[in-house]
């Protein structure tokens, strides 16, 4: 009995023994990505973010940000140029109150970075991720829960933050910490709260703007990756946005 439980100690202590970058080469396959084929304006961006500290992404739905923002995570993993991705975006329904969520804090966001998710279950296996998860490699935190974090060696990635408010950006790109790089991803004309409290726009062009380090790049609705019929309808509904002639919703 009592050489069993030596036995088991020491196996446990060789699986605790892994180091950071041991458990990501576990976890990341090497032939992670192989069946990814990007387009030309896709690697366009991936070099962008390899040449940036910061990096602006702005586009209509539909057009790859959360896919590419996903893409650099697992190839950043692959190629252990990060010890953590954080993934975050603002918790924000599309106009619908869906109340209080029960469960625990996971419980409640994990509905909210299902988009993050489903990209990277494109890349690798759904156990694969899990573990990730699990061991804190890679992690989902609200923008509520951020505030005196900072984050070393990462790769921080804000997504949909067009429903940011500019507190909320700020709060979130002053968690960089050193060697590591943020991307922050939204669509300028789509958002899900008030008007007023839009401040993705304000942020590209007045803040991130002309900033050595930063890099900007912009999707157009000629970049549409999902169904190509959306690139009709959104220029129409920008075309009506201009106009002023839209009806309003409920967040206006």
């Amino acid at each position: 009995m009592g050489k069993r439980r030596r036995n088991h100690r020491a196996v446990q202590i060789h699986i605790d023994s892994f180091s950071h970058t041991e458990q990501q080469k576990r976890y990341v396959p090497s032939n992670a990505l192989d069946n990814i084929i990007l387009r030309e304006k896709q690697i366009e961006l991936i070099n962008l973010i390899d040449d940036h500290d910061v990096i602006i992404i702005t586009g209509p739905a539909g057009t790859s940000k959360t896919f590419i923002d996903s893409y650099y995570a697992i190839r950043s993993l692959k190629e252990n140029q990060f010890e953590k991705i954080i993934f975050t975006k603002p918790i924000q329904e599309a106009g619908e109150k869906l109340g209080a969520l029960p469960g625990n804090i996971e419980q409640k966001i994990d509905p909210h970075y299902e988009s993050f998710k489903i990209s990277m279950l494109k890349m690798i296996k759904k156990q694969n991720l899990e573990k990730l998860i699990e061991n804190e490699t890679v992690e989902f935190r609200p923008l509520a829960y951020m505030r005196g974090a900072t984050f070393d060696n990462a790769l921080m990635i804000l997504d949909e933050a067009q429903n940011a408010d500019i507190r909320q950006i700020m709060l979130f790109i002053t968690r960089m910490g050193v060697d590591s790089k943020v991307l922050i991803s939204g669509d300028v004309h789509q958002y899900d709260i008030n008007a007023n409290h839009v401040a993705f726009p304000f942020f590209v062009e007045y803040i991130a703007k002309g900033i050595d380090g930063v890099g900007l790049f912009e999707f157009t609705r000629k970049d549409i990756v999902r169904n190509k019929i959306l690139i009709e309808i959104t220029e129409k509904y920008e075309k009506l946005k201009a106009e002023n002639i839209l009806p309003k919703n409920k967040l206006n």
